[in-house]
């Protein structure tokens, strides 16, 4: 299949992307292992909260960047899906039955299909990162709440 490069859809090198994204996850994920064990110590929790309100705001923007790119992607992907459909159906020599040409257009349009597949693993992660985020900063309530109850004395060391 000949593709036409649109000049409003970012081009996505599959093995270039999959090597950025892994990259970003451990980022993240060493990011949000650091604040979390920064958390530990009640002076820094401050600090820390602030950090996490950054970070969520970043991950937020990055998300809405990945959204814009995965919603151009996937009308690729429909424009590709219906001009293939037209040429099993109409061009093409052979008649072919709906799952054959089902079968037929997927396998066409499986690089596209490879590049939304990776962009919606990417957003996946972002959200999940996001949530855990909100769960430290819920966290810090009740660690304030657990650090004034053990200055209160509620736990009797011996």
């Amino acid at each position: 299949m000949s593709e036409e490069q649109d000049p409003n859809v970012e081009v996505i090198n599959i093995p270039e992307y999959e090597q950025k994204f892994v990259s970003e996850r451990e980022t993240w994920k060493e990011e949000i292992r650091v604040l979390s064990v920064r958390m530990k110590n009640i002076r820094e929790l401050g600090e820390v909260q602030v950090e996490l309100y950054s970070k969520r705001q970043a991950l937020l923007e990055y998300s809405g960047k990945l959204g814009q790119i995965m919603t151009k992607l996937n009308s690729k992907y429909r424009q590709g899906k219906t001009g293939r459909m037209r040429y099993y159906s109409e061009q093409h020599q052979y008649k072919y039955g709906t799952n054959e040409k089902t079968t037929l257009i997927e396998g066409d349009l499986s690089e596209i299909k490879e590049r939304v597949d990776l962009m919606n693993n990417q957003i996946t992660f972002i959200n999940e990162t996001m949530k855990t985020i909100d769960h430290m900063l819920y966290g810090i309530r009740h660690r304030i709440l657990l650090e004034d109850y053990m200055r209160s004395g509620g736990i009797r060391r011996d």
